[in-house]
């Protein structure tokens, strides 16, 4: 199955599942946001403010700037194709719909803001005691850390960094209506995503590195 067949099935599943799915996903995004504002009360956020303010804005930016650009190609949101967008306009209506789709970005971004902090604050725990090189340090990146604690650091980095490829999206959106030649070029969105995945995936090994090497670590 290519990456584009297998994206249109996930879309045709999400599309099966409805309304249930899609209001769990704005749930699960507001609760993720109210617990990270949990988890973050005794952490000390002067120090890694920010960037992660810095983090949350772009994210925010990247957001809106889809939101209303995708209102401005098509009002009635009848060519969106965001699935959980679409079973929310066929149950409740563009009034609704619309105000899901901005609260669900907002959230987004807001969660983007806190994991970046948590990652932050969290991350020096991960540093091994000594490392010569970068490889041996991604070889020792975690040793001796809680279990699963560089799973969850990535986690954090890169869910907080996903904000940002919405720019790629709304750049799709503006030449596939205007400059639809041009859009036949552009990566399909699985190809960006895996794409964009790999860079998140080599930033977070190196900023790492960099603040191991920070005579502040």
């Amino acid at each position: 199955m290519t990456p584009t067949a297998l994206l249109e099935w996930s879309f045709a599943l999400v599309e099966r599942l409805g309304t249930p799915l899609a209001l769990l996903a704005w749930v699960t995004v507001f609760g993720g946001a109210v617990g990270m504002g949990v988890a973050l009360r005794g952490v000390a956020l002067r120090p890694v403010l920010a960037p992660s303010l810095v983090v949350g804005a772009l994210g925010l930016a990247a957001h809106l700037l889809d939101y209303f650009v995708t209102l401005a190609i098509t009002p009635d949101l009848a060519m969106e194709a965001n699935p959980l967008w679409r079973v929310i306009i066929d149950g409740f209506g563009l009034p609704l719909a619309k105000a899901y789709g901005f609260t669900g970005k907002v959230l987004l971004s807001v969660l983007s803001f806190q994991l970046f902090a948590w990652h932050l604050a969290h991350r020096s725990s991960l540093f091994p005691a000594t490392a010569a090189s970068f490889g041996e340090f991604v070889k020792r990146l975690g040793v001796g850390a809680p279990r699963l604690g560089n799973v969850r650091s990535f986690f954090a980095f890169a869910f907080a960094l996903f904000g940002p490829y919405f720019f790629y999206i709304t750049a799709m959106n503006v030449t596939g209506d205007r400059a639809p030649a041009f859009y036949e070029r552009l990566p399909s969105p699985p190809v960006a995503i895996a794409a964009y995945f790999v860079g998140l995936t080599a930033a977070y090994f190196v900023s790492m590195w960099r603040a191991f090497r920070s005579p502040r670590a």
